[in-house]
């Protein structure tokens, strides 16, 4: 039986855009996927109302392939984790491209 639960964490409100943002986290199995989001509300809305509203629109932006800057960690593939270091090492590799360390 796999655990599934979301929070809402680092919850503000912009008031130069008179939004709520945050970050949304999926906590799905032995995966976690953090989601930013942000809602145009009122600034008196409550706690539950805006993390309802913000939990809903992070899944529906996920569901329709639009939460670009979904982060996924740590991952995991055929039953072991791989850290964010080996998935870069793993794209590069795909790509074509070499380690291009520059120093500084």
């Amino acid at each position: 039986m796999s655990s599934y639960h979301t929070e809402v964490q680092n919850l503000n409100y912009n008031a130069a855009t008179r939004c709520f943002e945050a970050l949304v986290v999926f906590h799905e199995g032995h995966e976690t996927r953090k989601v930013p989001i942000s809602a145009p509300l009122p600034i008196a809305t409550d706690f539950e109302a805006v993390s309802t509203i913000l939990v809903a629109r992070a899944k529906s932006h996920r569901a329709k392939g639009r939460a670009k800057m979904m982060a996924r960690s740590p991952a995991q593939k055929m039953g072991k984790l791989v850290h964010l270091n080996d998935m870069i090492r793993q794209f590069k590799a795909s790509m074509g491209l070499s380690d291009m360390s520059t120093a500084a």
